[in-house]
């Protein structure tokens, strides 16, 4: 049977609520100044890596390079995400079992077709649209806004965050071989990524006019602590963070389709829940996973492209 093939909207959804996951935690700790100018850049070499690729299936050795480095991205999501709960929820001992559970959906839409896992990122997104959407309605009036034009975060830290925000975009190119042909739709989707790097420093910039630079370089999740302050209740940043699995699972779920098709994706979760749990991917240095994503968007554009779909 036939594949049915994605939409360029599908793609640009789950690059908009995929790289929300990213934004939320590098907010407070990267400046909102860095990730407009680098969601610039990174619009500019979108575009010139969409026309490198175009609608070809990418070189064989880079198949591979990324489904290796979506395995070190997804178990950095899967740790994170299961870390900010545990915290949430005060409990006591190890994170490990919430990754496993975390880990469940994955292993299950992996298990599917890429056509199901899209479709159900168009539904996510709308919830995920809602929460930022309320979220910055009842905090932006609230914005100390000489807190706003401090210096927030270095630009190790700044980049870094940038890098795994834009992350998401760079990641749908496995995918592009499989996309319906639409006038336009390569503008469209750069509009969308530029959508992500504002809906970013947006989020960035709340968290630092709500705690202050210098208390949000201090505690530990500061986006969902400065979504606290809104309700004046724990209660609300414990919500934000359950609501927040939303883009969360829609980065590691979009991160394990460059695994290809069948049951691929779901091995490559698998591999993914193996690194979180052995917590080698939350050692590495802050500036480790920018430098990998940079160097696969280098390779993509310097290996040729494979043949038509």
């Amino acid at each position: 049977m036939k594949k049915e093939a994605l939409s360029p909207r599908q793609l640009s959804v789950a690059v908009l609520t995929g790289g929300m996951s990213a934004a939320a935690a590098a907010a407070g700790r990267a400046d909102w100044r860095w990730l407009l100018a680098a969601g610039a850049l990174g619009v500019l070499l979108g575009w010139l890596l969409l026309r490198r690729v175009g609608g070809r299936a990418l070189h064989p050795v880079l198949r591979w390079l990324y489904a290796g480095w979506a395995v070190v991205l997804m178990a950095e999501t899967l740790g994170r995400s299961a870390e900010r709960l545990h915290q949430g929820a005060g409990a006591v001992g190890g994170a490990g079992w919430l990754m496993v559970l975390l880990a469940l959906p994955l292993l299950w839409m992996g298990w599917g077709g890429g056509t199901a896992f899209f479709r159900a990122v168009e539904i996510f997104w709308l919830a995920a649209l809602a929460a930022t959407a309320a979220i910055l309605l009842l905090g932006l009036p609230r914005v100390d806004w000489r807190w706003v034009l401090e210096p927030g975060g270095g630009w190790e830290e700044s980049l870094a965050g940038a890098a795994g925000i834009l992350s998401a975009g760079l990641f749908t190119l496995p995918q592009l071989y499989n996309v319906k042909e639409e006038p336009g739709g390569i503008r469209r989707g750069l509009v969308w990524l530029g959508a992500l790097a504002c809906v970013s420093a947006a989020l960035s910039t709340l968290t630092a006019g709500l705690l202050s630079p210098a208390v949000a370089a201090q505690v530990e999740g500061p986006f969902f602590v400065a979504a606290g302050l809104l309700g004046d209740s724990a209660r609300l940043e414990g919500l934000v963070s359950a609501l927040w699995l939303l883009p969360d699972l829609t980065l590691a779920g979009l991160l394990s389709r460059s695994w290809g098709e069948r049951r691929w994706p779901a091995l490559g979760a698998a591999l993914a829940l193996a690194l979180a749990l052995t917590g080698a991917a939350e050692g590495l240095p802050v500036w480790t996973p920018a430098l990998g994503t940079a160097a696969l968007a280098a390779l993509t554009a310097a290996f040729p492209p494979g043949g038509k779909k």
